[in-house]
């Protein structure tokens, strides 16, 4: 054999052996992503928002999901699924007897959940739905570990907002109601307080807390005169928003000019929620419509 046939031989061999490397890579790449979509088979959801974005994502390793409020539904694919409440009142019976191997659980409701389940050996996966940022980024992450980032891109994409670019900024009060009566001040921080702030209002803040919801100032309400109050109910949303129409009949109220205007507003269920969902679209355009009613007095 001449030394040109043993040279051509040998550059086959390497070209053999480059070829055998990178199917041998791309083989384990697919199982790597195959093991890490299949890390979880039995999953429940505890909050509306996310089995929606499960359902929209196409996961079938749901066995278990929330109940869903008197105005929400819950998607044709988990229709026949049992049920375990929600964080008002979750059921973590129902939660330990379907055996998930996670559940998940959002991170503003984390206390309601994780030390109830930990003590029955139940791994919980936090998810961060609070604005619509979190849950996009929330969205890729589910994408990444259920092999899905083509419908992930796509159900980001559509929760893109542009934000309101403008000279004036409308004062906006925004109250969640409990039943009872009571209410707190949501913050900027909140999944609405940041709708309204990129719909290009100003969230009246009653405290200098981070927190998304702080207990009123009166005084500083009537201070600050806010041209809008968005409404909200935690529970109970019809008892809540009539306890709003009898609070702001009050003489403390009655002269704050969102309520002498008229541009007092219900944000109800299932447009709007305490955390971030699917209908984050509708509610940004809901609130610049509000926005918009009250710039032209």
């Amino acid at each position: 054999m001449s030394k040109k046939q043993i040279r051509l031989l040998s550059l086959c061999f390497v070209l053999l052996l480059i070829l055998a490397g990178g199917w041998l890579w791309l083989a384990f790449s697919q199982s790597n992503a195959s093991d890490n979509a299949k890390s979880y088979k039995r999953v429940v959801t505890t909050t509306n928002a996310q089995t929606q974005v499960f359902d929209q994502l196409g996961i079938k390793q749901v066995v278990g999901v929330a109940t869903p409020g008197e105005k929400q539904s819950v998607p044709k694919r988990y229709k026949d699924l049992p049920q375990v409440g929600n964080h008002v009142s979750p059921n973590i019976e129902k939660i330990v007897s379907l055996k998930p191997d996670a559940v998940y659980v959002d991170q503003a409701l984390v206390d309601d959940y994780q030390k109830k389940l930990s003590s029955d050996n139940i791994h919980t996966e936090i998810l961060n739905f609070k604005t619509v940022a979190d849950l996009q980024n929330s969205i890729t992450s589910l994408g990444k570990t259920y092999n899905k980032p083509v419908k992930a891109a796509e159900l980001k994409h559509k929760l893109d907002l542009k934000d309101t670019s403008t000279k004036k900024h409308p004062k906006v009060l925004l109250l969640m109601g409990m039943p009872g009566g009571s209410f707190l001040a949501g913050t900027k921080y909140s999944y609405v307080g940041d709708l309204i702030e990129r719909a290009g209002g100003k969230v009246v803040t009653t405290s200098s807390s981070k927190s998304d919801y702080v207990q009123p100032n009166t005084e500083q309400i009537a201070k600050e005169q806010p041209d809008v109050i968005i409404t909200m109910a935690h529970a109970m949303d019809q008892s809540v928003f009539d306890s709003f129409k009898t609070e702001f009949k009050s003489d403390s109220w009655k002269n704050i000019k969102a309520v002498k205007e008229n541009h007092v507003y219900q944000a109800k269920e299932p447009t709007f929620s305490m955390t971030a969902n699917m209908n984050a679209p509708k509610a940004f355009k809901q609130i610049q419509t509000w926005l918009a009613d009250a710039d032209k007095n």
